[in-house]
């Protein structure tokens, strides 16, 4: 049975009684002090109550979460830069010193190495500030801070992109990862060993482990990032994450670090009631339903994506045409919403 926190005028009422009776304190100075000592008793119930909430990681607030973390090894991810390449032109054998700074959208890029321009060159840069918003797709374009001579101002993103950028880790996933760090402690590498260390890698928010995944003594893990689009690590942010995982395995199997296949589910649906809320509400629900099913190689029943849209608030009926079964995808391909086509 959980202790009972006494309200403040129950305190009140008991400490009036404890003083010489309620009824006997009324506009007495005794009134008074029952009242002042009833708010200290209180307040020391309140913070009785917020350090029993503090003892637990699912209660915790973010200052002693991150504590209980620490005790168990389990560190919250910090902000990472983004890093890639752009394409400059200009005069052959004008040179780009480390330092050189671009900028699109406010945020900074910062050239890793020097090189001279030779035809389109590419740059490593590196975002001066860690964070996602240093992320760039290939083939976007960004501006020299200040003029360089014999180079053009505009440079263009690699066609791999300037990728790897993340942001502090949510503190409601790192609350997560501590949890799980509770319900599973390390076993010397076993599966959920794999899984630990890969989502403890920066830009990892889901990960899956394969025993044997090309044969005896292999074992492969597939990661994705939740928080990037798309969701699958391009090959530099993979060989981060394997190197991650190495430094804590044993050496007992080859590690094989990949992105898996996306396969996209697209429905095809008959709605009743068929209005603009009805429909936002339906494909609410089914990628709330992947978000909460989606494993990889797991199957996506059709009888949960029927569920999915009924319970769809304004949802009275519904004809369900497509997925016409069972998704069943491959051990390396993980179901994901693809779209929805309205008969």
């Amino acid at each position: 049975m959980s202790f009972h926190t006494p309200s403040l005028p129950e305190l009140i009422t008991r400490t009036g009684a404890d003083i010489e009776g309620a009824d006997g304190l009324r506009r007495s100075d005794a009134a008074v002090l029952a009242r002042v000592h009833a708010a200290g008793l209180y307040g020391l119930y309140q913070y009785l109550d917020w350090l029993s909430r503090q003892i637990f990681p699912d209660t915790a607030e973010e200052e002693h979460l991150l504590r209980r973390g620490n005790e168990r090894g389990v560190l919250r991810k910090e902000a990472q830069p983004a890093m890639g390449m752009l394409l400059l032109g200009g005069t052959d054998g004008a040179p780009v010193n480390a330092g050189t700074r671009w900028v699109k959208d406010g945020v900074l890029y910062e050239a890793t190495e020097g090189v001279n321009i030779s035809g389109t060159t590419p740059v490593p840069v590196q975002a001066v500030d860690a964070g996602a918003a240093g992320n760039l797709q290939g083939g976007e374009q960004v501006t020299a801070v200040q003029p360089i001579l014999g180079v053009n101002s505009v440079a263009t993103v690699a066609p791999a992109g300037i990728t790897g950028g993340t942001d502090l880790e949510d503190i409601e996933d790192y609350r997560e990862r501590v949890l799980d760090r509770y319900r599973q402690l390390p076993h010397g590498g076993n599966a959920d060993d794999y899984v630990t260390w890969a989502k403890e890698q920066p830009g990892v928010t889901r990960a899956w482990c394969k025993r044997s995944w090309v044969g005896p003594g292999t074992v492969g893990v597939f990661v994705v990032n939740d928080a990037a689009d798309p969701i699958t690590p391009a090959a530099p942010a993979l060989a981060a994450v394997k190197a991650g995982i190495e430094a804590q395995r044993p050496v007992t199997a080859e590690l094989y670090v990949l992105a898996p296949a996306l396969k996209p589910v697209d429905y095809v649906i008959g709605l009743t009631p068929d209005t603009p809320r009805v429909r936002a509400a339906v494909e609410s629900s089914l990628r709330a339903l992947h978000a909460r099913n989606a494993e990889l190689g797991g199957t996506v029943l059709r009888t949960h994506m029927a569920e999915a849209i009924s319970s769809a608030a304004g949802e009275m009926d519904h004809e369900l045409a497509q997925p016409a079964a069972n998704v069943v995808p491959q051990p390396h391909e993980l179901p994901v919403f693809g779209s929805i086509t309205w008969l």
